[in-house]
């Protein structure tokens, strides 16, 4: 005779196993015998309140056991019986008893999680942020006869829960031109339906290298198209709410509002209070399909729409809008080849991402001003194989035209080869030829970057 299986024994080894978490986590000094008289008073009672949760669920486990639904063909009087479902195999629990099962862990875990994330922060260390220092310095020189050492950054990074609900971070990097907070924002934790919202300075969730620090790039050099077109990072002082959709296929939409986006977008000024038509707004689907264990695609879009552009100025020349407005569009695709049996020390990568910029710019003079939309687009796509956990080598081809369509097209073809020499620094080497307005030439870079401590935001390569 086939033994039932005992539908309960998993919730209580689940509900065992989460208070005996919330018990170690509870702080062992600095505590009156009474207080710790009525923190087991406290725990007896969740504990009994648990158990009598279980009790119902068990109840209700043997009641869908003992009396399973009836079919349709069992309702019918004249249809023949039915067909005896095959026995569930031993030591398999049916499908309406896991079902239970996992409601009853999800439930236990939601309302117990603040309670030890409570918990966990009594320790002292608790209170003190991740810190971490990244030193990226740069060698460069070109056929003009050229050459510099520059320090491009020197970023300092804290990130730290503020409590069971939010975070926070803060990126801070000084370079040649002085000290900038590059970031500084807060992000929720917990809020319901799969959202997070994100407030303060930070890069905006634009395509995919825009919002990767310098020396986070797969390259040396930030590609020219994001530069000429985002203004450099995405950088922006606002508010994101991103939300991941309940599905089984990965897709998540994100909202944003800011004054501008990019750090050296000129079009306007953060110090500057403006019109709701004057913000940028921002709208990005992404998406990731796993076609199999060894190959991956990450696909996303993303509009970022400013209704009333101001006059702005380049080079100290004003270039008037009269309150136009502005579209920028980008589209990026990264297919990845990732063998598991190599632990991700070797694979390949290729990564293309093209904008396009519609504005209107002034053709005219400024007595006489005439005003014309302009389009432009540009990308850039590049490959890297992962030929050892050391040596990566890759191939960066862009193409831009200027965004105010008065010049001629940009080229650059840039062979690089990245040197791992640990997980906390890398050595990168770049050749370019620069086929641009006024500039047609050979560039060297020679690229050092160390990491110190506790790295908020790490080397990525997604």
């Amino acid at each position: 005779m086939r033994r039932k299986p005992k539908a309960g024994r998993r919730p209580c080894a689940a509900v065992a196993a989460i208070v005996g978490l919330a018990l170690a986590a509870m702080p062992a000094g600095g505590q009156t015998v009474e207080d710790l008289q009525q923190e087991l008073r406290n725990m007896k009672q969740q504990l009994k309140q648990l158990q009598d949760q279980m009790d119902k669920q068990q109840e209700l486990i043997e009641r869908l056991s003992k009396h399973p639904p009836p079919t349709p063909s069992a309702a019918a009087a004249a249809a023949p019986p039915a067909v005896t479902p095959p026995a569930v195999a031993a030591g398999a629990a049916p499908p309406a008893e896991e079902k239970v099962e996992e409601d009853v862990i999800d439930k236990i875990m939601r309302r117990i999680q603040p309670s030890l994330a409570a918990a966990n922060k009594t320790f002292p260390s608790q209170f003190n942020p991740a810190i971490g220092f990244v030193i990226d310095t740069v060698a460069q020189y070109d056929t003009n006869g050229k050459a510099n050492f520059e320090l491009r950054s020197a970023e300092l990074g804290i990130s730290a829960n503020i409590d069971p609900f939010a975070r926070g971070y803060a990126i801070i990097n000084g370079t040649d031109d002085g000290i900038e907070v590059e970031e500084a924002a807060l992000v929720t934790t917990s809020l319901p339906y799969n959202l997070t919202l994100k407030g303060g300075r930070f890069f905006a969730d634009f395509g995919r290298l825009s919002k990767f620090h310098d020396h986070d790039l797969p390259f040396v050099n930030r590609p020219i198209v994001l530069d000429e077109y985002v203004g450099g990072e995405s950088q922006a002082n606002g508010v994101e709410l991103s939300y991941l959709v309940p599905i089984d296929q990965y897709l998540t939409f994100t909202a944003g509002m800011y004054n501008k986006m990019g750090a050296e977008n000129p079009r306007t000024d953060n110090l500057e209070p403006r019109n709701l038509s004057q913000f940028t707004y921002l709208g990005r689907p992404a998406t990731y399909f796993n076609i199999n264990d060894s190959n991956s695609v990450d696909l996303g879009a993303t509009i970022a729409f400013t209704p009333k552009v101001k006059s702005f100025t380049v080079d100290d020349v004003e270039e008037l809008t009269n309150g136009k407005p502005r579209d920028l569009v980008g589209v990026d695709v990264t297919y990845r080849y990732i063998p598991l049996s190599q632990a991700s020390y070797q694979g390949l990568i290729w990564g293309t991402e093209a904008l396009y910029n519609h504005e209107t710019f002034n053709v005219g003079t400024d007595e006489d001003p005439l005003f014309r939309p302009k389009d432009a687009w540009g990308m850039y796509t590049y490959l890297e194989a992962r030929l050892t956990r050391r040596f990566y080598p890759g191939f960066l081809f862009q193409f831009v035209q200027p965004i105010a369509r008065d010049m001629n097209n940009t080229f650059a073809y840039s062979p690089y080869l990245t040197i791992w020499a640990s997980e906390f620094q890398r050595i990168r080497l770049e050749y370019q030829y620069l086929d641009a307005p006024g500039a047609h030439e050979s560039q060297f870079f020679l690229q050092w970057t160390g990491v110190l401590g506790s790295h908020v935001h790490g080397f990525r390569d997604r």
